[in-house]
């Protein structure tokens, strides 16, 4: 009698399928120690939040990481003078 529903030695899952935005997110990550950039799947933006101690949260969404580094650098002109500045750590 058989109570499994998986053979031995095999997955029923599908594999996974390669997903564009991540390593793009990740890239934009890497070369932008001022700022945490993440995808939100379900919005399908991309998403930086400014980590250098502001007066108030710093957050910028777009739908391509190229708007979005325009958005970075326009909060990073607004912002200069306001806050405390960056130390990459």
């Amino acid at each position: 009698m058989r109570t499994g529903r998986h053979a031995r030695g095999r997955s029923e899952e599908p594999p996974a399928r390669q997903r564009e935005w991540e390593p793009r997110a990740r890239a934009l990550d890497a070369v932008e120690p001022a700022w945490t950039v993440f995808y939100g799947v379900w919005s399908r933006r991309y998403f930086a939040i400014a980590t250098w101690r502001a007066n108030e949260p710093i957050l910028v969404d777009a739908r391509d990481p190229g708007e979005l580094r325009s958005l970075m650098r326009e909060a990073e002109r607004t912002d200069i003078g306001k806050s405390a500045p960056f130390v990459a750590v």
